[in-house]
């Protein structure tokens, strides 16, 4: 997990960090070149071309008096020249080869075109290098070269000064680079954190940020009002419904109490006062659940045994399952114990094995398994979609599978809300096993 954690953070195709800091790391390293192949130009470049053109010029000096003069007065002339201004001579003249050469090199070519010819200076006991070219004229070939190997030496030192500048500047950039885009990526991964947050419900989330900044502070305050408003119109709709539900309990249980009268007379009533029934029920669920999820429902904390609690609530919904060719399974791997409201908690797994008989289809198993700190209740069924996970503890929200049977959607709601009131975790789950569904206790007792 923590190598593909740590594979993550260096991919460029999930991290945004490290694209940024790759195109960084391109953009200075494009510069960098340019200035060096820049300064190479001006500097090294100039100097290069320095020398071509200087033997150019001797090359049409030679030429020139091999035209003006004969041979053995332009060899002459050479012997006075040959020492002047840096240039070095070298020809064949009867057979005799000048500067002390023993032979003339074949490869050497023709000026325009140079190459480095490498000689060894006996008075300096060095390897000198030359850049040399040859100088056609009528009266035999004349090799011209000039000491070059400063220069040489100049551009292999700039070279690696080059190479060692373009690591080092690529090094510092993806630091540097990293550091910036990974400050600012963190602020951006912070919103989408809190984003997640509201996502899940959790319509109190805001977004921390100061008084006066940058962007960033802009977009966090305009998210935060968002948020604000949202939170009241979802309050005000929340208590507009609560309202409306205690306003028609009253009414609907007197309706209820008539209807009972009226149906020792025609017993056809049962029918419509047990429609009445799931209404009130309904509202009870509501007022319930609103009274748990703003604290106002108090606890009565007590030590509570799962192993019995979970018997007590089998034995009540296992005539059911048995309709639907069902098995309920206890496997207890702990004796679980608990600090909560035992009936609250009790109608907590009561909701969650009731949802798994009524969702996860004929002829299912149903597992309930106790661990140290946790109880799940797991089904073979089709489960639900993932998207869906996230929305199912809500008020009302009901999954396409919940819309085919009978509900109101506030059955996951009020576990949910059970369990924050607990501080206990829900944990939904499903895929191609079947739903499950766990509330796990950080501190049990046991």
């Amino acid at each position: 997990m923590n190598n593909k954690s740590l594979w993550w953070q260096f991919n460029p195709r999930v991290s945004s960090v490290w694209r940024l800091t790759l195109a960084f790391a391109t953009i200075t390293s494009v510069v960098l070149v340019l200035c060096i192949v820049l300064i190479y130009q001006l500097l090294l470049g100039e100097q290069t071309r320095q020398v071509d053109r200087r033997l150019n010029a001797e090359q049409v000096r030679i030429q020139g008096l091999a035209n003006k003069f004969d041979k053995a007065s332009f060899f002459k002339q050479l012997n006075v020249f040959k020492n002047e201004g840096g240039i070095l001579m070298f020809w064949q003249n009867d057979n005799e080869q000048s500067q002390g050469l023993s032979f003339l090199p074949n490869d050497i070519p023709q000026l325009p075109q140079t190459v480095e010819f490498p000689v060894l200076d006996t008075q300096r006991e060095q390897i000198r290098l030359l850049t040399t070219g040859l100088v056609k004229t009528q009266h035999g070939t004349v090799v011209i070269a000039t000491p070059t190997e400063h220069l040489s030496r100049l551009i292999t030192e700039f070279k690696t000064i080059a190479i060692w500048a373009c690591i080092l500047s690529l090094i510092v950039t993806c630091v540097f680079g990293y550091i910036f885009a990974r400050r600012h990526l963190q602020r951006v991964n912070y919103f989408n954190n809190v984003a997640e947050q509201v996502q899940k419900g959790d319509l109190s989330a805001r977004v921390v940020h100061k008084q006066k900044g940058d962007e960033f502070v802009t977009l966090a305050k305009h998210i935060n009002t968002m948020l604000q408003s949202i939170e009241e119109n979802f309050a005000l709709v929340q208590g507009i419904t609560d309202n409306i539900a205690h306003d028609l309990k009253t009414p609907l249980t007197r309706l209820r109490l008539m209807l009972e009268q009226e149906a020792l007379k025609q017993p056809s009533l049962g029918l419509a006062i047990e429609q009445l029934e799931n209404v009130l029920h309904t509202f009870d669920a509501m007022l319930k659940l609103t009274r748990l999820e703003h604290g106002q429902f108090p606890l009565k904390l007590e030590p509570v045994h799962a192993v019995p609690l979970i018997n007590d609530i089998i034995e009540i919904l296992e005539p059911t399952a048995e309709q639907n060719q069902q098995q309920i399974t206890l496997i207890k791997n702990h004796n679980l114990i608990i600090e909560g409201d035992k009936n609250l908690v009790f109608q907590a797994c009561y909701n969650l094995l009731q949802n798994a008989i009524k969702y996860a289809g004929n002829g299912a198993t149903i597992t309930i398994t106790l661990l140290q700190n946790s109880i799940t209740i797991s089904d073979n069924g089709k489960g639900v979609n993932k998207q869906q996970l996230s929305q199912l503890t809500k008020r009302f929200y009901r999954s396409d599978i919940a819309r085919q049977k009978d509900g109101f959607g506030l059955g996951l709601a009020t576990v949910k809300a059970i369990c924050d009131r607990h501080n206990f975790t829900l944990t939904l789950n499903s895929d191609e096993h079947g739903f499950s569904s766990t509330i796990s206790d950080t501190n049990p007792l046991n």
